[in-house]
């Protein structure tokens, strides 16, 4: 019986430590996006909305994981979490281009980085392959990511709601890409000026 509390004990640790070691890189990740967004394309929100929206954007998957977990087994409720911390990877790994591309973008600005510590041609060209490539790779596994949500065995309703939810996410992914590079782009021509 004492060995059963044990494994309770240490499993409600294991979970907290987890939560918390989620919640301090995902505030971390938001805070330092927060920064450099409002740096380098100068949008401005008040200290009360960014301050609202990063909490927001770190506790509330949090609050739908355990939510959606917390009527299941122990068996499903693991099978639950392993998918979610799976599909967390993925998240992490489309939001990659969105580090990488300003990074990129900053260290090739001769204004910012000075002649000598400027990227060379073969980092510039690395870098972008790199980008573009995870990007590419990021989208083509997309759908079978978004397909998972609905299970081993969904329906035909199912899989023409995931089509389209892969559409949008590409099209949104994509459109933010875009306008991360031009206004970056814009940025970096104002301050040759």
């Amino acid at each position: 019986m004492a060995d059963l509390a044990s494994k309770g004990v240490l499993a409600t640790l294991f979970a907290v430590a987890l939560l918390a070691s989620g919640q301090n890189s995902t505030i971390t990740g938001t805070l330092t996006g927060q920064v450099i967004m409002e740096g380098f394309i100068e949008l401005k929100l008040p200290l009360w909305a960014r301050r609202l929206m990063t909490r927001l954007i770190a506790i509330i998957p949090v609050i739908l994981s355990v939510m959606y977990t917390s009527q299941k087994g122990t068996v499903e409720e693991h099978i639950a979490l392993n998918n979610l911390m799976n599909n967390s990877q993925v998240f992490l790994a489309l939001a990659l281009p969105f580090s990488i591309i300003p990074l990129l973008m900053i260290t090739d600005s001769e204004k910012d980085m000075g002649h000598r510590f400027k990227n060379t041609l073969i980092v510039k060209f690395l870098g972008w392959v790199s980008v573009i490539g995870l990007t590419v790779l990021n989208m083509l596994g997309l759908p079978d990511e978004i397909l998972s949500f609905f299970g081993d065995d969904p329906t035909a309703r199912q899989i023409s709601l995931a089509h389209a939810l892969v559409i949008l996410t590409m099209a949104f992914i994509l459109s933010l890409l875009v306008w991360t590079i031009i206004t970056l782009y814009k940025g970096n021509k104002g301050l040759a000026k």
